[in-house]
């Protein structure tokens, strides 16, 4: 019941947010254009062009060519038409099989002869492969495409896998589930931050960082997912890669679907080995289930009126963690694996979508789209990198999710009032709830223990609170205005973003809890972590505003693209009431606006020019500023309980091995076994201990941003064949920096340690790693940190530089064959101090730490840790077997070393001891992208067999072999110099056999 009055709220709320705002409208949508000449080669004014398909559900798109001859038709569903040319006095021409995607343009040029009109010409030739309109860089991918190889459990990392260039998770079969792929989309070209949308919105879950997973779309609703990868218009608000999934729609035919797939660990190779073992590992990651099942249905309400497609979807999938075990001393200083309970992630999904398409008249469609979700990750196994505690976390330490409500409400109108004028508009609402649970076994009383010589978590969770609500929410509304004529295509609108993110921080310790947690080095406590609970935390993001205009004319073979974007960001933080804690008083802080307030203007412009005038060689160049992703990230930074700080530490010595600290823990001034605290503002309800500078807070180049510049070659070499080559720079800006005011460089002291002896070090080790700092005694503790622009302080720089090749083919013969190399360079630069010259983390500003005589702060990413290699294709056999592969190689994983050094290796060369009692310092040993591991080499492979079962009925059954090689490339490992150093914590998964299948009727 309560499910159900939830649903009931959403859709009240979906109706007001249409009735009251216009909205996100499908994005690049299709089109085609061309110019109609007479056989004298003239041009021809007044042609009536049609454009019909079954993919529009009003049959027929028609407009007038120009007085130069010219002719656009735009936002055309992907499907394949039948373009018609009519003038009185002239034969009837018409082109047949013209297929389009997402946001592709097809060049279909006419040439009439005289004649009746009831005469007709009809040609049936290829469909153009290369796009001479737009500038735009993007990649397609439909879902028979998709369905004809083997990709296992569909997700983002089935488009990461297939596209080269874009990096992100390795994934057999679809294993690693569908949060952890969403999650993690990983970078195109060095860009980082990456829009997942449907429909053209963005599903992404705003109460998570810029790009978290949201609404976990169900695949058997995506006709086409395109990949939008540069010179992207003003309209486009992604800085790096939108990956959009454009829904199936229903049709004047009932058509119906059923699809299942099903995989176990008796069907996965072990792929353990004697290298693997040698390294620390005794237990691979094995599927335990991996399960996929829904039906669909699609056909008319009302013939040309009236179409709906609905989809039901459970899936999910069950992994044995690699060398994670449940803690057989649970509630204990100690961690003891139970080698007879490996921990597994448990990943549970269901949907039930529907979507209506409603011609109302002739000129205004509408299209619902609902689907509300209840998902489940009921077990992390540990290895929870995509819930944010890492995969070096015992089971304990990683909260479980019960996802609901989870999904999407969206409804979209367009109205192609003449054949020059569209208006488009729509809202839509994603709902993403994701309270955390505390997993079995784990006490209210039991403290979270970090072991700093492995990075090991175990006993609780890392955060010291529990989220008993956790809300991340969006609203999107859109509206444009497109004018369209032959020669030239002027479109303005404006985009509105909503977001609002709520959580509530129950404490899990002792009554209302202590917040504290420890650190252990070797077994020895070292330090106690203090944690300002309980925090109630709401954000609002009242606008992500974007105002745009972009223009396109067409003169002869050039096209030219140019347009204007205004972005607005504004954040609100709404009164805050919390009540005591163990560690800090009841405070009251008024509102918040404009936390923070951006405004930025950002130019677009591109150009494509048809080089030899016969739409099939495309010569392509782009320029444009974007800004950078959003998420409550941007607006919890400024909450008063945030900038009060809310974090700090004091060293711990266990001087009677009793693992409790025996010291006054209020006393945040030495005493006992206890130091003085880190932070000395901790305690304090001070909401100016962190400050925001108005140069990152407010106005324009305040958010960080990149400028990207593309070039490309796409030439049709025949019907079927198609290459694209090209160069592409980007550059990011904006960067800012945090300023400790109550110090500066003078106010600490720099030290050398010598690494550590080991034959898996650069020389084996021993050699100096200086530069490093630590604070002066009579500052430690003293903290006033402003949030301000680098470039008050020096020239931070990260840049890239890429070029690729690619191909993409599909013969008579049924073959099909697509790839391509990718190739790139990134540069990041932070060389100058702020405050301390001392490493902090690898790109840190004021990483001036030398490790054999190269500096941390300026890092190259060469071209061996970027180059990839991925193919795709298949081939049809005698008797409706078809075998389809892919290939990936790709480069393999960067080592790290962090070693926690202990005052008694740092006091030679500093002098004295850490200040404040510190037992130890992270110190790193390798400089980054120094050493990897080897590349990473995949292949997968499907046999399909199709049975044609007569009045439009087909079987399709599958037998799929993920990762043929059974590679046990390693995918993440334990970069903390010690015992575990380099063990690896995730691997490809060994070679897996799994069954699908998909029956149509």
């Amino acid at each position: 019941m309560v499910r159900k009055n939830v649903a009931r709220i959403a859709l009240a709320a979906f109706a007001c947010v249409l009735l009251s705002a216009p909205a996100w409208a499908q994005q690049t949508p299709s089109g085609i254009a061309g110019v109609v000449r007479d056989t004298s080669g003239g041009a021809l004014p007044g042609v009536t062009v049609e454009a019909a398909s079954p993919a529009l559900i009003e049959k027929v798109r028609s407009v007038v060519t120009d007085g130069e001859g010219r002719y656009n038709i735009v936002d055309l569903r992907p499907g394949t038409y039948t373009v018609t040319f009519s003038l009185p006095g002239f034969s009837t021409f018409k082109r047949e099989g013209i297929t389009l995607s997402i946001g592709f343009t097809a060049t279909v040029n006419a040439d009439m002869q005289v004649g009746a009109l009831e005469e007709t010409i009809t040609v049936t030739g290829a469909a153009p492969l290369v796009d001479t309109q737009n500038a735009r860089q993007q990649k397609v991918m439909t879902s028979d495409t998709l369905t004809a190889l083997p990709t296992g459990q569909q997700s983002v990392v089935t488009v990461i896998a297939l596209t080269p260039g874009m990096t992100g998770n390795a994934s057999v079969g679809g294993s690693t589930g569908a949060y952890h792929s969403q999650q993690l989309k990983g970078a195109f070209h060095g860009k980082r931050g990456s829009h997942v949308k449907f429909d053209g919105m963005r599903i992404d879950n705003y109460a998570g960082s810029g790009d978290s997973a949201g609404y976990l779309f169900n695949n058997q609703t995506v006709e086409e997912t395109a990949l939008e990868t540069g010179g992207a218009g003003a309209e486009s608000g992604t800085p790096n890669v939108g990956i959009n999934m454009i829904p199936k729609e229903g049709g004047n035919s009932f058509k119906y679907g059923a699809n299942g797939m099903y995989t176990n660990r008796s069907m996965q190779s072990s792929n353990l080995n004697d290298y693997l073992i040698g390294r620390g590992l005794s237990i691979v990651p094995k599927v335990d289930r991996m399960y996929d099942a829904g039906f669909t249905i699609g056909g008319p309400i009302r013939q040309n009126k009236v179409w709906f497609f609905a989809s039901i979807r459970r899936w999910g999938t069950k992994n044995q963690a690699a060398n994670l075990f449940w803690n057989a001393t649970q509630g204990t200083p100690f961690y003891t694996p139970d080698l007879s309970r490996p921990a597994f992630r448990d990943e549970k999904y269901s949907s039930n979508a529907g979507r209506v398409t409603w011609q109302a008249s002739q000129h205004n469609k509408f299209n619902f789209f609902v689907d509300i979700k209840h998902d489940c990750i009921c077990d992390t196994g540990g290895a929870g990198s995509a819930l944010g505690a890492g995969a070096n976390s015992a089971r304990e330490a990683v909260l479980t999710w019960d996802l609901w409500p989870n999904g999407i409400i969206q409804g979209t109108w367009s109205a192609p009032l003449t054949s020059k004028l569209l208006l488009e508009a729509g809202a839509d609402m994603v709902m993403f709830h994701w309270p955390g649970n505390v997993p079995e076994g784990v006490s209210p009383n039991d403290i979270s223990i970090l072991e700093t010589s492995t990075n090991f978590r175990y006993n609780q969770a890392g955060g010291i609170y529990n989220p008993v609500r956790r809300v991340g929410d969006r609203f999107a509304e859109r509206f444009a205005i497109s004018y369209v004529t032959g020669s030239h295509n002027f479109k303005t609108g404006l985009q509105w973003d909503q977001g609002y993110s709520d959580t509530d921080n129950l404490p899990l310790g002792m009554s209302i809890a202590p917040g504290i947690g420890y650190r252990f080095n070797r077994g020895v406590p070292t330090t106690i972590d203090y944690s300002a609970t309980p925090r109630h935390e709401t954000y609002y993001q009242k606008a992500e505003l974007g105002l745009y205009a972009q223009d396109q004319w067409t003169v002869r073979r050039l096209t030219l693209n140019y347009g204007l974007r205004f972005d607005y960001y504004n954040g609100y933080i709404p009164a805050v009431d919390r009540r005591a804690g163990e560690f800090v008083p009841a405070v009251h802080f008024d509102a918040i606006h404009g936390a923070p307030s951006w405004q930025d203007w950002n130019p677009r412009t591109g150009l494509a020019y048809d080089l030899f005038g016969n739409g099939k060689t495309a010569v392509k160049a782009s320029f444009g500023r974007y800004v950078a992703m959003t998420g409550n990230g941007q607006v919890s930074q400024y909450h008063p309980l945030n900038t009060s700080v809310n974090a700090a530490n004091r060293s711990w010595n266990d001087a009677n091995k009793n693992f409790r600290p025996d010291c006054d823990l209020h006393n945040f001034a030495a005493n006992g076994e206890c130091g003085p605290i880190s932070n000395t503002n901790f305690g304090k309800t001070d909401p100016n201990a962190v400050q925001f500078a108005d140069d990152i807070r407010y106005g324009s180049g305040a958010r960080p941003y990149t400028w990207d510049i593309s070039t490309e070659v796409q030439h049709q070499i025949s019907g079927n064949l198609s290459v694209t080559g090209g160069y592409y720079h980007n550059w990011d800006g904006g960067f800012d920096v945090t300023d400790n005011l109550k110090v500066g460089p003078e106010n600490y002291s720099t030290y050398c340690i010598t690494a550590p002896k080991d034959a898996r070090l650069p020389g084996g080790g021993g050699y100096q790693v200086c530069g490093l700092a630590d604070i002066n005694p009579g500052q430690f503790g003293q903290v006033t940190n402003l949030n301000t622009k680098s470039n008050n302080y020096g020239d931070q720089q990260r840049y890239n530089d890429f070029v690729s090749f690619a191909v993409d083919t599909r013969f008579a013969s049924g073959l099909r064959f697509a790839g391509g190399v990718d190739t790139g360079r990134t540069v990041e630069d932070n060389c100058y101090t702020i405050d301390s010259p001392g490493y902090t983390t690898a790109t840190a500003p004021q990483s001036l730490t030398t490790v054999h005589g190269e500096t941390f702060c300026h890092n190259v990413t060469p071209l061996a840790g970027q180059t990839q290699v991925k193919l795709n294709g298949s081939y049809p056999l005698p008797a409706g077997f078809i075998v389809s592969g892919t290939y990936q190689n790709v480069p393999g994983t960067v080592w790290g070393a962090t070693y926690a050094a202990t005052t008694a290796e740092i006091k030679p060369s500093l002098g004295r001891d850490l200040s404040g009692a510190t037992r130890t310092a992270n110190v790193p040993l390798i400089m980054p992208n120094e050493t990897r591991e080897p590349r990473r080499t995949q292949i997968d492979m499907r046999i399909a067999k199709s049975f044609n079962l007569g009045a439009q009925r087909r079987l399709n059954a599958n037998f799929d072999i993920y990762n043929i090689t059974n590679n046990a490339a390693i995918l993440g490992m334990n970069t903390t110099f010690g015992s575990s150093w380099l063990v690896p914590q995730s691997i490809l998964g060994g070679r897996l056999l799994q069954f699908s299948g998909n029956f149509t009727f």
